[in-house]
């Protein structure tokens, strides 16, 4: 008979059953609270159900980021109406139609924090019709966030379809704040970010 092969581990011999019973143990003791952690994740990120809002990433300063539940065209307005401040295009079409003093203001305002990238939250029709989507610019050191405000313009009384677009109706832009004061204030709290009033 042949004798069970031992291995040395800090000066004790340990028989190699033990040591695979005791490997195969820890892993029935893991193996429950690994799975649990898994479902918790893959139901957080899980895709939504049909009825259900999509599920956006959240920016730490405006909340949710995405469409919402705005209108496609709104939506992809509103990306290039951010799009062309982001790059400083004044002629720009989405500004046909806005007054030049607010788009001038916006411009001279946006472009002191020399902007990068900007982020787009999740829109909602406002009660008299117009649709509003929480934004922020992105700049090296600084930012700016605010509330876009779009609404769409009807066909004219000749009935030309080319009349009925969105247009810019205004653009609510709070200080600018340095990216730092912002990491701090924000590093703890999660909450749901609250609308401009």
């Amino acid at each position: 008979m042949i004798a069970p092969q031992r291995v040395r581990a800090g000066g004790l011999q340990v028989p190699r059953r033990i040591r695979i019973a005791c490997f195969l143990l820890s892993l029935w003791f893991i193996a429950p609270w690994v799975f649990s952690q898994e479902a918790a994740i893959t139901d957080s990120l899980r895709r939504p159900e049909r009825g259900e809002a999509p599920r956006y990433p959240q920016d730490l300063v405006i909340g949710e980021l995405g469409q919402g539940e705005t209108p496609e065209g709104a939506y992809a307005f509103a990306r290039s109406t951010l799009s062309a401040l982001t790059a400083g295009r004044r002629d720009a079409a989405v500004f046909e139609g806005a007054g030049s003093l607010l788009t001038e203001s916006l411009f001279e305002e946006i472009r002191s924090i020399r902007p990068r990238s900007y982020r787009l939250g999740g829109g909602r029709t406002e009660a008299d019709g117009c649709v509003s989507f929480l934004l922020r610019f992105i700049g090296p050191e600084e930012s700016i966030s605010g509330e876009l405000f779009i609404r769409w313009a009807e066909a004219s009384e000749d009935g030309d379809p080319a009349a009925e677009k969105w247009l810019l109706d205004d653009l609510i832009l709070e200080n600018k704040r340095a990216l730092s004061d912002i990491r701090d204030d924000y590093r703890y709290n999660f909450t749901p970010y609250e609308r401009f009033y």
